[in-house]
């Protein structure tokens, strides 16, 4: 099988309003702030121990070459989240990688976690490299792979900035 390793960063960071550090950092723990944050078709969390989740997740990638492309995905696989701590004046530091999944070979990246006031927080995501598998890649091919995560990180983002503008992100807590 043949893989391709990219040495491009992804680096996506967000201020959010009516956000606590806290209370989200306790959210990412939980599946609901997963399934009403991803910008997919449909997305099914379920945590299988305190820092590792299952998901599957339903989408459709729409490219145009040409044509409209719709490619639908199906994908299972397990992200694992390991706690760092708080880094002083930098914020808590959240490291993340993605296992068992057939399209995504390996995935790493970080997460951090600043408060810039009690109910306001910065939130980075930063992937520090990624290997698609070569069927996945054949797919969709490598630049529009990597346009589609960026994209997606984004979107994951901006869902979770919506959602604390009309919501209590205690909600998530359930």
């Amino acid at each position: 099988m043949n893989l391709f390793l990219t040495s491009n960063i992804i680096s996506k960071v967000l201020e959010i309003d009516n956000c606590n550090k806290d209370v989200f950092i306790e959210a990412l723990y939980k599946p609901n702030i997963w399934e009403k944050a991803a910008p997919v078709k449909s997305m099914k969390v379920e945590f299988i121990s305190p820092n590792v989740f299952r998901s599957e997740i339903i989408d459709e990638v729409k490219l145009t070459v040409g044509n409209l492309l719709n490619i639908p995905i199906e994908m299972t696989g397990e992200l694992v989240l390991l706690d760092e701590g708080e880094i002083p004046q930098k914020g808590r530091l959240i490291k993340f990688n993605v296992r068992n999944n057939k399209n995504i070979k390996e995935l790493e990246g970080r997460i951090r976690i600043k408060d810039i006031s009690l109910n306001k927080t910065k939130i980075g995501v930063f992937v520090d490299h990624f290997t698609f598998s070569s069927d996945f890649l054949n797919l969709i091919g490598k630049n529009a792979g990597e346009l589609i995560l960026r994209s997606k990180i984004t979107d994951l983002l901006r869902n979770l900035e919506k959602f604390c503008k009309k919501n209590d992100l205690k909600e998530l807590l359930k």
